[in-house]
Order: structure tokens, then sequence, then C-alpha cells
């Protein structure tokens, strides 16, 4: 069995962090209808909708990008207020604070425009996390796993309250749109995380890969602006809905208002987040990302 600190108990599945990604509300509603789905043999399982108030505004936010509030600097930070710090607040003193949550593991449902296929997002790595990204690279062919623990120590996702937590990320699809195939995805692919923690508790865990890659996040490509901020340029179609290539110096990335290409500088690198349109507020055409491989304990 595995020790007492590392047994899961206790799930949050989280939706709707993000008030215009439909899948994981509709997922919550489904939920509260069919809890059965959701039961596993000495698990206790339960659903959240993260902000209801962008939800009902079809709105990624109000005020904050809820999943932006979570670290301890903004919780801290008596001078912010808004919709989402107060959510956050309410969530830290319904889930209990960083460290002293009350789940054990909480999984957090998301969308994305940009072709990230079934994403899986670390903010922690050790050998629970890393078995359950081996164990679903094992169940699933369209997993890519990623990791945010490199750049973001403290972070600031809702998940990350509890010790153990990830970001299940499908896309593409438009915001607040309800996409049949990508809901099917995120239901299956928290089952199957589901399944794991039954048989992580159980020691059961068996034949796993004995490495799996990982991206990490290494920063962010903003699109060419004028003297006035506005956008003079397009991502280019030879890197659209192409998430994961690697790139290097020299290669086409964006079309300019002039109709001239743009190539790209800068060291060898993958990309991710192509043309997401949540990241239009800040400029962000693509992020950044290198691959390392992972060995799996046995």
């Amino acid at each position: 069995m595995p020790a007492e600190q590392d047994v899961v108990n206790k799930i949050l599945i989280v939706g709707g962090t993000h008030g215009n990604e439909s899948t994981g509300v509709f997922l919550i509603n489904k939920w509260l209808r069919r809890p059965e789905l959701l039961r596993r043999e000495g698990l206790k399982v339960d659903i959240l909708i993260g902000n209801p108030q962008a939800v009902k505004a079809n709105r990624r936010y109000l005020d904050k990008d809820l999943n932006r509030c979570f670290s301890e600097k903004v919780l801290k930070d008596d001078s912010l207020s808004g919709i989402e710090i107060q959510r956050a607040h309410q969530l830290v003193e319904q889930l209990g604070p960083k460290g002293k949550c009350n789940y054990d593991l909480i999984i957090d449902l998301h969308t994305t425009t940009a072709n990230m296929g079934v994403n899986l997002v670390l903010t922690l790595h050790d050998t629970f996390h890393h078995k359950m990204m081996a164990y679903m690279k094992k169940q699933r062919d369209d997993v890519v796993v990623t990791s945010e623990a490199e750049l973001i120590p403290d972070h600031h996702f809702l998940c990350a309250l509890a010790n153990k937590n990830l970001i299940v990320e499908v896309g593409p699809v438009a915001q607040g749109l309800l996409n049949h195939q990508v809901i099917e995805k995120t239901e299956q692919a928290t089952y199957q995380l589901l399944d794991f923690v039954e048989l992580w508790n159980k020691d059961a865990v068996k034949n796993l890969p004995p490495s799996i890659e990982v991206f990490e996040y290494t920063g962010k490509v903003k699109y060419p602006v004028d003297k006035n901020g506005n956008i003079v340029a397009c991502i280019h179609e030879s890197i659209q809905n192409k998430d994961f290539i690697s790139i290097k110096e020299g290669d086409v990335v964006f079309r300019n208002i002039m109709d001239g290409d743009i190539p790209y500088t800068g060291s060898p690198t993958y990309i991710s987040f192509i043309n997401e349109a949540a990241y239009y507020d800040q400029n962000i055409a693509f992020c950044t990302l290198k691959k390392s491989t992972i060995k799996i304990p046995g």
C-alpha cells in the first residue's frame, strides 16, 4: 500500500473555473444528476462550479482570471478586490488553504481553442503525478503532458490548493461552445483518472511505460503590434493547429498586415497554445516549451 500521506481518499472535480469553458460546466451538471458515474471504491468524489458568476455571463472571468488568484502573493494582498478575488477567498475558506486542503486531489476541467488534444497539466513532480501521467499515456493515444511546475513555483491555479492536483485541458473547441467529441474526451479522461486513483490506493498500478515525455513551459511569444498596441499580424498557416511542433530560427510564424511573412527569431523550441483565444487580451500568440523525458519508478 502507498504511505498513509499518499493515499487519496477525497477528490474534488471542478468545472467552470473559466466561465466560457462550457465542457466542464456541462459535465458537472451531468454528474449532479448521475453521481453514480463518479463512484469508485474507497473514494469520496465531490464536484464544484469554480466561478458561477462568470459561467452565468459566459465570460472567462469578470474582473480577474480566477485561475490566477491562488498564489500566496495574491491571496495575502489585501489591496486586491473584485468578484474573482472574493471567490478565491470563499473557495479557500470552503476547501482549505494550500497545504491544508480538505481534498487530497483536485482535478480541474478546462478547454482550449488551440489544438492541444487531451492536455494534462502538471504543477508538481513526484511519484504519484508521474505514475498518473504514465497510466494516462498508456490508456490513451491523444494525451500530451505539460508541466508548469518549473515556470511558476508559487502556483496560482485553483487546483494547486490540494497537494495532489491536475488540470485536464481538451481542445480545440470555441469558447462558450459545447462540442460532443470534446465533452466525451474530457469525460472519459476524468473516469480514467479516477480509475488510476482507485488502483493507486490498492498499490495495483502495474505495467506502466518506463518513461514518458513531458513538455515544460519556458515562455511566451507575443503578436507584433503597432505603436497603438494593435495586433498587425496573424498566426501563419504553417503553424496553425500544429501545437507541440518544434520551430527554429527562420521558420515562418506570422503573416503581417502587408501580406508579408515574419520568421521566428530565437533558440529552437516547441510551441503550444497556438492562437489561443483566451490570450488575446495579453497579445500572446503562442507559448514555448522544451521536451524532457521522465523515468517512471518501477
